[in-house]
């Protein structure tokens, strides 16, 4: 369809020189018609108003959108027809259904049709069509009270068509996007600490009550089964905290990692346990238990101090 309403566009033609001409005069540009489809009107009442065009098929026209001023009219809704070319002619034509609630008997209106050109744009306006205003009391003593005025309600809902205000939510969504590069590169640091330092004691005190039953249940009855998954615990926990494969090592290569003599008296004593079948008791548990704390406690204060 040629009808274009595009609010830019119209802008465009509004702002550049417009050139009226009568639709009598029109010979070679777009011939216009306009004309209420009804002969009255009353106050609040929709009442239809037809706009036709007819021009070259090689021309593009722009018809007035729900922005366009239609005083004395106020805009209610709009209804478009398909294009209809013959030969190298085509046809367009838009009903608009219009209000008014001003008093005047005689209420005329006349729209254009704007023909687009390569700089500018041409405006055809079509001859005025007028239309006469019902009142809905015909004479009114002037003793009548104003208490006493007989009165005319009309309590049915207008559905109003819900516009978005596309360039306050553009410049939203811009100032909400400096805002949030702005806070990024000033509180950055800070907010990627407290993220590191909460997910750090997360991490920590889902170990600590993991390990704890786990050297619960060792307590009550040592066994190899209950002494492997209590390492496991531990492993998989120093692994997450210093990145080092430790679910992957043996305890003489998690030994020669770290080069903690104490360790390694602890991990030489549960493994006796678990693969010699000595009895053990819970102390080498409990020292991995604080030897983790050390190592929780060293990374803490590298993230604070970092």
């Amino acid at each position: 369809m040629r009808v274009v309403t595009d609010m830019s566009v119209m802008i465009r033609c509004i702002g550049l020189l417009i050139l009226v001409m009568p639709a009598a005069m029109a010979q070679e540009g777009a011939q216009v018609n306009g004309h209420f489809e009804a002969d009255r009107i009353s106050i609040g009442e929709v009442v239809p108003y037809s706009l036709t065009a007819r021009y070259p098929r090689t021309q593009q026209v722009l018809f007035p959108d729900s922005t366009f001023s239609f005083k004395p009219f106020e805009f209610s809704n709009k209804k478009f027809f398909t294009t209809r070319t013959a030969g190298g002619t085509s046809y367009d034509s838009v009903v608009y259904f219009l209000t008014t609630f001003e008093i005047d008997s005689i209420q005329r209106l006349k729209l254009p049709v704007f023909v687009l050109q390569e700089k500018d744009c041409v405006a055809f306006y079509t001859i005025p069509d007028s239309i006469f205003l019902n009142y809905q009391v015909a004479s009114l003593p002037d003793s009548v009270s104003v208490e006493k005025l007989p009165l005319k309600t009309n309590t049915a809902y207008q559905k109003v068509k819900w516009i978005l205000n596309y360039p306050v939510v553009l410049i939203g969504v811009l100032v909400l996007l400096i805002t949030s590069v702005v806070v990024w590169v000033v509180f950055g640091k800070r907010i990627r600490k407290y993220f590191t330092l909460r997910r750090l004691n997360k991490d920590y005190q889902e170990f600590i009550s993991r390990f704890n039953r786990s050297i619960e249940k060792l307590s009550t009855e040592f066994s190899s089964s209950k002494a492997e998954e209590a390492v496991v615990v531990w492993k998989s926990y120093m692994e997450n905290l210093e990145k080092y494969p430790y679910t992957k090592f043996t305890s003489r290569e998690i030994v020669r990692l770290v080069s903690d003599g104490n360790l390694d008296k602890a991990l030489h004593s549960i493994d006796r346990g678990i693969y010699g079948g000595f009895s053990s008791t819970i102390e080498p548990f409990k020292f991995l238990q604080s030897y983790s704390q050390q190592r929780f406690q060293k990374k803490e204060a590298e993230v604070k101090n970092g």
